[in-house]
């Protein structure tokens, strides 16, 4: 009961996030069990904060009335590589054996300063934490961090950002897909699934269940987008509704 709860609560806070607006290329955005939300005031530090009390980042309040005592913590660290000079370091927070799995992403915006761009907060058996890493997409360098939800619904806790002389810019994908498919859909019609977004290719193809289809078996027809990179960020090539 306890791993459906968290998973519905997954489910609507990846829905909430989707029409979040833009926020500045330094905000964090916090995911977890019980909320997602942005933390626009820069959180930035030497890299050897991070690794320190996991208390000291539980946005999520999971860890909340726990003492130092109750808590196991295995933390590791790796640096991800390099983009337009700013470094990227990933550190985990594996804390009781996976209870809550706290996954971090840092840029280091001048030496010695690493600011923390997201983190993904979850029992470690409702997402399943994956490393970030660095794509070529059309010249341009992207980081990328995808975890897979469990479940039937490919849903993931994903987040994509270009680079330019000034630090990360996020790529807003799944708001610029919600806004795209909330004006594409026929009224009544829906779409069930998560991962359906390549970043590789840049496009988003996704099949469309009318009221009543089972989760199995949609019939509502497809939903097709293709971006495109443009001045480090997403723009729209083509987009369409194709009914069955």
């Amino acid at each position: 009961m306890r791993a459906i709860s968290i998973f519905v609560l997954i489910c609507a806070a990846v829905a909430s996030a989707l029409a979040v607006p833009a926020h500045s290329r330094w905000a964090l955005h916090s995911y977890s069990g019980k909320r997602d939300f942005y933390i626009e005031q820069p959180s930035c530090h030497p890299l050897k904060y991070f690794l320190s009390d996991p208390k000291r980042f539980d946005y999520g309040d999971d860890l909340f009335g726990k003492s130092p005592a109750d808590l196991k913590d295995k933390v590791e660290s790796q640096r991800i590589g390099k983009v337009a000079d700013f470094t990227i370091h990933e550190v985990i927070h594996n804390i009781n054996d996976g209870d809550l799995v706290m996954k971090m992403i840092l840029v280091e915006r001048k030496a010695g300063e690493f600011c923390e761009i997201f983190q993904q907060q979850y029992d470690a058996v409702i997402v399943i934490a994956e490393p970030a890493y660095l794509v070529n997409v059309n010249s341009e360098t992207i980081l990328a961090t995808s975890d897979r939800v469990t479940g039937n619904g490919a849903f993931r806790v994903e987040e994509y950002w270009t680079f330019d002389k000034d630090g990360p810019i996020p790529l807003d994908v799944s708001a610029k897909i919600k806004e795209i498919t909330d004006k594409l859909l026929p009224q009544g019609s829906t779409i069930m699934n998560g991962s359906a977004f390549n970043i590789r290719t840049l496009s988003y193809s996704t099949p469309v269940w009318q009221a009543g289809d089972a989760h199995c078996c949609p019939s509502g027809g497809s939903v097709h987008i293709q971006f495109a990179l443009k001045n480090h960020r997403l723009t729209v090539v083509n987009q369409g509704f194709e009914p069955n």
